[in-house]
């Protein structure tokens, strides 16, 4: 396994495990951006960089629970990296037309690119399965 590698797979455990702040900016490059393709969730698709993405996770917290990346993929080169994976969560509050408790499947193409061994730029397509409620 390669250092990018390990460090997605850390970043995804530290998601998982609730983490926030400078645990989770330690694997971003100062200027990372991250970019969501339009979903169900985001029909609009989204853009942000690093202090949102930070504070995107604190929020993160409040709305969901029992995150998990399941990696089913992993294509590297060089500096890039492209990452098949489910994501699974369940909603922790009703939000919306969601109620609390709903689960949420996400089959997800992510692609990474990589300066100075953390990442610079995440850009994700996210596929949900239907959604209960």
């Amino acid at each position: 396994m390669t250092e990018n590698e390990r460090s997605i797979r850390d970043l995804y455990a530290a998601i998982e495990s609730g983490a926030t702040g400078d645990e989770l900016r330690r694997f971003w490059h100062p200027d990372a951006e991250q970019v969501e393709y339009p979903s169900v969730m985001r029909p609009h698709g989204h853009r942000r960089g690093l202090d949102e993405m930070i504070a995107g996770s604190e929020l993160g917290l409040t709305m969901i629970r029992d995150q998990r990346y399941d990696v089913h993929t992993v294509v590297e080169q060089g500096d890039e990296m492209a990452v098949q994976l489910t994501w699974t969560a369940t909603v922790a509050r009703d939000l919306g037309t969601l109620a609390a408790g709903t689960p949420l499947v996400s089959h997800v193409a992510a692609f990474y690119v990589f300066r100075d061994g953390l990442v610079l730029r995440q850009s994700s397509y996210d596929c949900y399965e239907p959604i209960a409620g």
